[in-house]
C-alpha cells in the first residue's frame, strides 16, 4: 500500500528500453488496476506500467471520507514509490477526473494526458442518489445497472466472458468505498482547473456512454488548451474493456506525439 492507494503493480511492456516512458493507469470507480489488462497488452513494446487500486477498493483509507486531491495525492505517491518523478498518466472515468485534476496541480510530473469517459463536473443528483441507495438497499442493488453503463447490449452477446470477468470485480468492490467515492464524484468539479492544464492531451469518449455522454468529453477537449478529442463507435463506458486495442493504440500514438513536441 502507498498512502492510500493498494496493490501497487510495475511492469514492462515486451522487453523493457534502457530509460523507458512510465505509463501509470488510473482506475474507475469500482474496478482494480486488472482493469487494464487488455490494452497493456495490445502496448508496443518499450513501456514501464504501474497500476494501482483506488481507494474504493478498501483498506482503511477507503473506509472514511475522501475526496478528489486525495486520490490526485495517491497517484503522485504511486509514482514517488514506482520512481517517476513524471509520468504519462492515463485515467478512466473517476480516474480520468484525477489526472485532470493531476495535471492541474503538478504539470511538470505529467508528461502528457490521456482521460477517458469521464466528465469535468458529474452529476451531483445521480451520485447523492448513488450513494443513498448503497448504504439502504446495498452494492448488489445497483450492479446489473453498471454492467449495462460499463458494456453495451451487443458487447455483452459478443463477449460474455469479458464481461462476467468484470462482474466478479464489480461484485468485490468495497461498499463503503463505493458510497465515499459516490460523495466525491457529487461534489468534483474540476471545470476552472481545465484552461491550466499545460500536458498534451488526448480526451476519448464512448459513443455509445451514456454515464458521461460524449458531449461531456467535448466540453474537457474544448478548454484544454490545444486537447484533441476522439470518439470510439459503438463503444459505452467502460472503453479499456470494450475497446483494448483501439485504446492502446490511441495512447500510444498520443506519447510519441507528445515526446515529439
Amino acid at each position: 500500500m502507498t498512502n492510500g492507494a493498494m496493490n501497487v503493480s510495475l511492469g514492462h511492456t515486451g522487453t523493457p528500453a534502457a530509460a523507458p516512458e512510465t505509463i501509470v493507469f488510473v482506475n474507475s470507480l469500482a474496478t482494480t488496476g486488472r482493469m487494464w489488462d487488455g490494452v497493456v497488452a495490445e502496448l508496443p513494446p518499450g513501456h514501464r506500467v504501474v497500476r494501482y487500486d483506488q481507494r474504493d477498493r478498501g483498506g482503511i483509507h477507503g473506509r472514511r471520507p475522501f475526496e478528489l486531491d486525495d486520490l490526485v495525492t495517491d497517484l503522485f505517491a504511486v509514482m514517488d514509490a514506482a520512481n517517476a518523478p513524471t509520468a504519462h498518466v492515463v485515467g478512466v472515468s473517476l480516474g480520468g477526473i484525477v489526472g485532470l485534476r493531476a495535471a492541474a496541480r503538478e504539470p511538470r510530473r505529467v508528461a502528457s494526458l490521456t482521460a477517458m469517459c469521464c466528465a469535468a463536473r458529474f452529476s451531483r443528483d445521480v451520485w447523492v442518489e448513488r450513494g443513498r441507495v448503497v448504504r439502504s438497499a446495498g452494492f448488489a442493488s445497483i450492479v446489473p445497472g453498471i454492467i449495462d453503463r460499463w458494456f453495451t447490449p451487443e458487447f455483452q452477446r459478443r463477449a460474455p466472458h469479458v464481461v462476467s470477468g468484470f462482474r466478479t470485480m464489480l461484485e468485490a468492490t468495497d461498499p463503503l468505498g463505493y458510497a465515499y467515492a459516490s460523495d466525491l464524484l457529487a461534489s468534483a468539479d474540476v471545470r476552472d482547473d481545465l484552461p491550466s492544464i499545460t500536458a498534451p492531451t488526448l480526451v476519448i469518449s464512448g459513443e455509445a456512454d451514456t454515464a458521461n455522454p460524449v458531449a461531456d468529453q467535448v466540453m474537457i477537449a474544448k478548454a484544454v488548451p490545444n486537447a484533441r478529442h476522439a470518439t470510439l463507435p459503438r463503444t459505452a463506458h467502460l472503453a479499456p474493456a470494450a475497446e483494448p486495442a483501439r485504446v492502446a493504440r490511441l495512447i500510444h500514438n498520443h506519447i510519441t506525439s507528445a515526446l515529439q513536441r
